[in-house]
């Protein structure tokens, strides 16, 4: 079966009660396949001449990050992906037809918010991008600030998203897609909605008294 039709029988939407359905995004579809007997499609081989990042990079929402991350949240974590939702997986497309899973995020309800962890890329992947994708990626913030900002969009639903730091380098990354410091020296926040001061605040203090996520 080919990484096309995976795709889409995985790449399933999980809608919350307070989300309005998402209309499904289309995969691109498949070149025909090259005669047996021929040489391989050129759209299998031929890198993509990209001019922005949405030629090469898209993020998507899966309902198995095990399919398509688990050994890299291993490697990286030394345990499991998440198997609850959300689960959300950047891939790299480097030719018409091929695609590479080379980032993921995850986002676990907490009252009618998220809060977001588990957020990796995958360096071994990343080195083997052409130099020009390379550029294109850069230019647009790199994987992770992709995948933020993007998923960012998708839960604005919610009146808060929360972001547990402890890396500053990481912290840049968020801090450029939106996320925001509070009192809390590891606890940052995106406000989707416009709240009370106090109700702000109250909401803070029960994500604190929950301890890092």
């Amino acid at each position: 079966m080919s990484i096309l039709h995976r795709l889409r029988e995985r790449l399933a939407k999980q809608v919350s009660p307070t989300e309005p359905p998402a209309p499904s995004i289309p995969v691109p579809a498949a070149a025909p396949a090259a005669s047996k007997a021929g040489p391989e499609s050129t759209a299998d081989t031929a890198i993509i001449a990209a001019q922005s990042i949405a030629d090469i990079l898209r993020v998507e929402e899966v309902t198995d990050a095990e399919y398509f991350v688990g050994d890299l949240f291993r490697r990286r974590f030394g345990g499991n992906p998440p198997d609850y939702p959300r689960s959300f997986v950047a891939f790299y497309r480097p030719t018409r037809t091929r695609f590479v899973a080379i980032g993921y995020v995850h986002y676990m309800v907490f009252e009618d918010s998220y809060m977001c962890g588990g957020m990796v890329m995958d360096e071994r992947q990343y080195r083997q991008i052409p130099a020009p994708h390379r550029a294109i990626i850069k230019a647009a913030g790199g994987v992770a600030e992709t995948m933020l900002r993007d998923t960012f969009a998708r839960l604005a639903h919610a009146p808060a998203i929360w972001g547990y730091v402890g890396d500053k380098l990481a912290e840049q990354v968020d801090l450029r897609a939106g996320f925001r410091h509070t009192h809390d020296p590891h606890v940052m926040v995106v406000w989707n909605h416009e709240l009370p001061e106090e109700e702000k605040a109250a909401r803070l203090a029960r994500v604190i008294a929950l301890g890092p996520f």
